[in-house]
Order: C-alpha cells, then structure tokens, then sequence
C-alpha cells in the first residue's frame, strides 16, 4: 500500500478489509479493485447426485476454515432429501482431520487469530438466540492455536444474521420446496460473489443460469 507507483491494488477478504484499504489508497488519489465478502450459495435439488454434492459442500465450506470470500456459506436443500443429506454431512463433518495445514492428512487448519475465534463463538450464541440449531460443532477445541470445529446450522429464512458474513467455517442449512423459492432465498443478501446448483434437470440448471437465476458473479451448475 506504501509503493506509490502502484495504480491498482487487489484485495480479497472481508468489506472490513476492503472499507480499510480503500481508505489508505483514497488517501493518496489511488485507485482499487476490491473483492470483498461473500455469503455464496448451494443449492441442491432432489434429484441431485448427493455423493458428488456431499464433496464439494464438505471442501466448499470447511476448507481453508471457511476464511475465503468463495466459501460455501448457505446451503438450500429440497426438501425431499434434505434429511439424508443433513445425515451425511454430520457423518462427515465429524471424520474433518483438523491441525497443521501442512500437513497432508489435514483437511481444516485454525482461524487467523483469537479475535476471529472470539467472532465465531459469538456469531454462534447469536446464531441460538434467533432459532438456529446446531447440528454439529460451534467449539473451540481444547489445543494450542486457534482452532475450531467447522459448524453445520439448521437455518431458517427469517434469521437476520442469514445476511451477514461470519468468516468462519459455518453453514446454515436451509429447506425449500420449488427451484424458485430456493433462487429467491440464494439472492436474498446483500454480499453475491459464487454461487453453484446441485441438479440432474437441464431445465433447472438453464433456469439458475438465466436472468432469473443466480445473481452471483460466479455460477456453476454440477449435473450428474
């Protein structure tokens, strides 16, 4: 940020980070490219190839312990088979090897610091306190260093904290019943960056691609 010569920076990470680096090169008439947050969506429809599903939410939203603007943080679920994938992602979330990440065995390495640990565990009593339920994790584990247990949420859409970020591995779980009502709910927030739909329906993905679909920058459809 100090070099002058510098026309154009890039930033990932949260609006708070971007709000601060635009600050430091406003200052100096400089010009920035900032992305940001984002509360990026999945949604998976009945007829969709849960066991491919199950491995891209699983790496989508504990991997890098959910600290990357593409982490998966809202997960919209048909209801016809949202109880069986409720029950795998619990099974496999509680098999996430967390430690070292340089380690080839880990899967989640720690939080930042101890701030966004303190940010996490607060996010989760606000999380309880608006009718969320945890399904699984919501600690900080008992070891040196700022680990974590990733966190599924069973969510509904009238939690206002649906509309935030919380940079930290948790995933509210929402049910739907029709492609629409599940679009409406992934666009309804103010941050947008990926978004990808779980589906075997050509109609379905060409619907989440269209104008009426996702309102994301990044959308990918997964069909099989």
């Amino acid at each position: 940020l100090a070099d002058r010569r510098v026309p154009l920076i890039s930033a990932t990470g949260s609006c708070r980070m971007g709000y601060r680096v635009a600050e430091v090169v406003g200052a100096r008439m400089g010009r920035v490219l900032l992305e940001l947050g984002g509360n990026n969506g999945v949604i998976v429809m009945q007829d969709a190839n849960l066991d491919l599903a199950l491995r891209a939410i699983l790496f989508g939203a504990v991997g890098t312990a959910g600290q990357r603007c593409t982490t998966i943080r809202r997960l919209l679920v048909q209801r016809g088979v949202a109880a069986e994938l409720k029950r795998r992602l619990i099974a496999a979330y509680a098999q996430v090897r967390i430690g070292d990440p340089l380690e080839p065995e880990t899967l989640m390495g720690p939080l930042v610091n101890d701030a966004a640990v303190r940010e996490m565990l607060e996010g989760i009593e606000i999380i309880r306190s608006r009718g969320g339920r945890i399904l699984y994790g919501g600690r900080r584990l008992d070891r040196p260093g700022c680990f974590v247990e990733p966190t599924l949420v069973e969510a509904h859409p009238g939690m206002p904290v649906l509309r935030e970020e919380l940079f930290a591995p948790v995933l509210y779980i929402l049910e739907f019943d029709t492609l629409e009502e599940a679009i409406r709910l992934h666009n309804d927030v103010p941050q947008g960056l990926s978004s990808a739909i779980f589906t075997e329906s050509l109609a379905a993905a060409e619907t989440f691609l269209s104008a009426r679909g996702s309102d994301c920058g990044i959308a990918n459809v997964n069909i099989g």
